[in-house]
């Protein structure tokens, strides 16, 4: 039988099993893995329900309770819905025809290089949700730190964002994180996970006009660029390191009402980080929280296991699809004493080096359509001869975003400078 694009699509519906689909995208990601997710974001909007307020009619007295006598309470909860929207992620995986050619009579050749290809843009399209789940929906993914005109390298701001960088990224600048871009583009042709440093063959102040330290950097097409975010509204976005104010409008809640719609704050930079995250633990506690899950950046949870020395208690955190828990993905924690349990403490690449997060996991909510990462193939097939090249491809994208049904119980922890 000859080899065709067809049969060659049908051996990846097999490689690529729903069960080996989440070993290829949730390894190696915790927070991507671990949420708690939904499969079935249809329609323009998914409401998500946030009660913040018990009705009041409560009292000493009958009169008062019912609204009788004096000034009548509020006998209904207090609730507003988040209109969640989906936002959109793709990832391109291309092989030459020449290649396809070139293996003819041997077509495991040629499905080990489309094999390749796939795993390498779903490992993109992974890596890019999982940054974004941590940040701010702005599309940015680091900062400038040292920079001297005219040249074809940057130190990134902080050093642990280099995670965020591959070799043949096109990137684009802003002066401040979500506003309006400056001018160019610029590929990466270098990078140094060490030093945190960037390369370019090309001068990053000549390909993008303005350049200079503290600029923010996204990927090209991931921007706000001084409108609205096109990327995912991540943990950042649900728990701001700031109170809203009266104008707030996060998908369609005007957040200011009350802390219990935004979450909590906690500076504990002078903090030990175990003593930060216990006060991170106990500040969820105090309104009725009950935090399982902390995410930190490696660089502090080395910290972490040097200060505990031999004190320190190991688990396993698994992840999760929206079947369920998967037993043969999991991730190894710190575990610490909350007010209210065991807090496991999850090292995260793509956590910003001095942010934490402490989570109560199931009041979030990965709300997509279908898999979080899928086929484009609604004719059918994987694979498609490229409209524009002289090449086949298969296309990957996300769809959806990331909902939390009580941010109050969750806090967002400003930690120790690295």
């Amino acid at each position: 039988m000859a080899t065709t694009v067809t049969n060659f699509d049908a051996a990846l519906k097999q490689i690529y099993s729903a069960s080996n689909l989440a070993k290829t995208t949730l390894s190696r990601r915790p927070l991507l893995a671990m949420l708690p997710k939904r499969s079935d974001f249809g329609g323009r909007n998914m409401p998500i329900v946030n009660i913040f307020g018990d009705p009041q009619g409560r009292s000493a007295s009958f009169g008062n309770a019912q609204g009788t006598t004096g000034t009548a309470p509020a006998n209904q909860v207090s609730v507003d819905d988040f209109l969640l929207t989906r936002v959109s992620n793709y990832s391109i995986a291309q092989v030459g025809s020449e290649a396809a050619e070139a293996s003819k009579g041997d077509a495991m050749a040629f499905l080990q290089a489309l094999k390749a290809s796939i795993d390498g843009a779903m490992n993109s399209l992974s890596n890019s949700i999982e940054t974004q789940l941590f940040r701010c929906g702005t599309g940015s993914i680091g900062t400038v730190g040292a920079y001297v005109g005219s040249a074809s390298t940057f130190t990134l701001g902080e050093e642990e964002d280099v995670a965020n960088f591959d070799v043949n990224m096109v990137l684009v600048a802003s002066a401040t994180d979500g506003s309006a871009l400056r001018t160019g583009t610029n590929a990466v042709s270098g990078v140094n996970r060490s030093t945190g440093v960037i390369t370019s063959t090309a001068v990053w102040d000549t390909a993008i006009t303005s350049f200079a330290p503290g600029d923010v950097i996204y990927p090209q097409g991931d921007a706000a660029n001084g409108g609205s975010n096109v990327c995912i509204s991540g943990l950042c976005s649900w728990l701001p390191s700031a109170a809203p104010g009266g104008g707030d409008s996060f998908f369609g809640v005007n957040r200011s009402v009350d802390s219990r719609l935004y979450g909590q704050y906690t500076d504990q930079s002078a903090a030990a980080i175990e003593d930060g995250l216990i006060t991170a633990g106990s500040l969820s506690a105090r309104v009725g929280g009950n935090p399982n899950v902390a995410f930190i950046n490696h660089v502090q949870q080395r910290s972490l296991i040097q200060n505990l020395h031999n004190s320190q208690n190991y688990q396993t955190v698994n992840a999760t699809t929206h079947k369920g828990l998967v037993s043969d993905i999991g991730f190894r924690s710190v575990a610490i004493q909350g007010d209210t349990g065991a807090i496991n403490v999850v090292a995260a690449n793509k956590c910003p080096a001095e942010s934490g997060f402490m989570l109560e996991m199931d009041k979030w909510i990965l709300a997509t359509l279908g898999e979080p990462v899928k086929f484009l193939n609604l004719d059918g097939n994987r694979i498609l001869r490229s409209a524009t090249a002289d090449s086949v491809e298969a296309r990957l994208a996300f769809r959806g975003n990331l909902g939390c049904k009580a941010p109050i119980y969750n806090v967002r922890i400003q930690m120790p400078a690295v």
